[in-house]
């Protein structure tokens, strides 16, 4: 809703907008567990609720079934759960510091991230490409992938083109 209100408002003052919608692929696949927990530490949350993380986390195993026959047990290390209440709060918690060093507004919203600004001059492209620039940054040091068949660059405007 606040995205759409920074719309409405930016094309009343006839002022265009530049969205990037970002989707991670296997978004909720790719959290390292001892990543997630440090990062939900250092965040401030309860010691006593990164500890019961740490237990819904940590020790699963996995295993595959073709046809009639079972794989091997595996360790399960990164990842959270698919289906769980908590998948998507968990991933927002490993994703949080995404913001740090973005000039940008960004919305995230479980597996994907919206970035966008007020497009004036080229000075705002300049600062979104260097926004854009520093995702990619904090993708490659979180052990996350920028899906690019799926993430969207949409410009608002009412200029007729």
């Amino acid at each position: 809703m606040r995205l759409l209100e920074y719309i409405a408002d930016s094309l009343d003052e006839g002022v265009g907008i530049h969205a990037i919608i970002i989707d991670f692929s296997n978004a909720f696949d790719l959290v390292p567990h001892y990543r997630l927990l440090t990062k939900l530490g250092a965040s401030g949350v309860d010691s006593k609720v990164v500890a019961w993380v740490r237990e819904f986390l940590v020790g699963r195993k996995q295993r595959v079934r073709v046809g009639g026959q079972l794989s091997k047990e595996v360790k399960v290390t990164s990842g959270v759960p698919q289906g769980s209440v908590l998948s998507p709060l968990l991933f927002l918690g490993y994703v949080n510091d995404i913001w740090r060093n973005i000039d940008s507004c960004i919305r995230l919203f479980a597996g994907d991230c919206i970035t966008y600004r007020k497009i004036t001059n080229k000075i705002n492209i300049d600062k979104l490409q260097k926004d854009l620039d520093t995702w990619e940054e904090w993708a490659v040091e979180n052990g996350m992938k920028i899906n690019p068949g799926k993430s969207k660059a949409i410009r608002f405007t009412r200029a007729r083109v």
